[in-house]
C-alpha cells in the first residue's frame, strides 16, 4: 500500500510540474548561457505590455491576453533594448492550431530588426498579422524572442532558443530575452467595430489627432507603450473627436475606441 500511495503521489507531483510556467510549451535551453538584453514592450490588438526584468530569460507575461478573431488584422509592435549599436531581431511565434507547437508552418513572424535603442526611446519595429481564418478558437500562447545578429552572425530562428550563429561556425546562446503571453481567438459578433469607417488624422501628430466614425463612440483611452500607462480616458457620445496630444512627450501611443458595435485599438505617433 505504501508503494502505491508514493507512486500515486510522484504522478500528482509530476503532473503539477508540467502545468507550470511555461508547460506546455518548451524552456529556453541552456537559459544560464543566455546574456539578456530585455524586451520592453509590446503591444498586440488590446493587449500591452511592459516589461522591465532584466534577470529572467524567459518572460511569464501569460496574464495579458489579447483578444483577436480569425480572418482580421492586428498589427503587432515590439521595442526592446540592443546595448549600442547593435541588432536584434524580433521574431513571433503563435499556435494557432493549439498543439503545443511554437514553430508550425504559418506560425513564425519576423517582426523585425531592431538597431541602437535602449527600448525606452520610441523605437520599435513592427508587423501587421492576419489571423488564420482556420485557427482553433480559445485561448493559445504566443511567444516572442529577440535575438543578437550582426554582419556575420546570423541569429537563430528558434522558439526554444535565443541563440546566433556567429563566423557560421554553429550556434549557439547568444544575447536577447522571450516573451509568453496569450491570444484569446473568438469570432467577432455580429455587431463590430468597422475600421474601414473609421479616419485618423493626421498621424504622426505634434498636437491634436482627428478621429471620426460612421457613428457614435461611446469612449476613448490612451496608453502610453513605454511605460504600459493609462494617460488619458474620456466617455463621450459623438462620432467626431479631437485629442489634445500637445503636452504628451514624444512616443508611441495606442488608443482605443469604443462603440456600441465594439472596439478598436491603433497606435498613434506623437512628435
Amino acid at each position: 500500500m505504501k508503494k502505491i500511495t508514493l507512486a500515486a503521489a510522484l504522478l500528482l507531483a509530476i503532473g503539477a510540474q508540467a502545468q507550470t510556467f511555461p508547460a506546455p510549451y518548451c524552456e529556453i535551453a541552456d537559459e544560464e548561457d543566455v546574456l539578456i538584453e530585455e524586451i520592453t514592450t509590446v503591444s498586440f490588438a488590446d493587449a500591452s505590455i511592459v516589461n522591465t526584468d532584466v534577470s529572467a530569460v524567459l518572460i511569464n507575461a501569460t496574464s495579458s491576453v489579447a483578444s483577436v478573431s480569425p480572418g482580421e488584422i492586428y498589427t503587432i509592435e515590439v521595442g526592446g533594448n540592443t546595448e549600442g549599436e547593435f541588432e536584434t531581431d524580433i521574431v513571433a511565434f503563435i499556435d494557432w492550431n493549439q498543439n503545443d507547437i511554437l514553430d508550425d508552418d504559418g506560425e513564425v513572424y519576423a517582426v523585425g530588426t531592431l538597431f541602437n535603442t535602449d527600448g525606452t526611446d520610441g523605437i520599435s519595429v513592427s508587423l501587421d498579422i492576419t489571423v488564420p481564418t482556420d485557427a482553433v478558437l480559445g485561448e493559445t500562447r504566443i511567444r516572442i524572442t529577440k535575438t543578437y545578429r550582426d554582419d556575420v552572425s546570423t541569429a537563430v530562428t528558434d522558439p526554444c532558443g535565443i541563440k546566433f550563429n556567429p563566423f557560421g561556425f554553429g550556434s549557439q546562446s547568444g544575447y536577447g530575452q522571450a516573451l509568453d503571453f496569450t491570444l484569446n481567438l473568438a469570432t467577432l459578433s455580429t455587431e463590430t467595430f468597422e475600421r474601414n469607417a473609421l479616419a485618423v488624422y493626421p498621424n504622426p501628430t505634434k498636437d491634436v489627432l482627428n478621429i471620426d466614425y460612421r457613428s457614435n463612440l461611446t469612449g476613448v483611452t490612451v496608453y502610453n507603450v513605454v511605460v504600459g500607462q493609462e494617460v488619458l480616458r474620456r466617455n463621450i457620445e459623438a462620432s467626431q473627436l479631437q485629442l489634445d496630444l500637445s503636452e504628451f512627450t514624444s512616443g508611441v501611443y495606442i488608443v482605443k475606441l469604443l462603440s456600441e458595435e465594439g472596439q478598436h485599438s491603433f497606435r498613434v505617433v506623437k512628435e
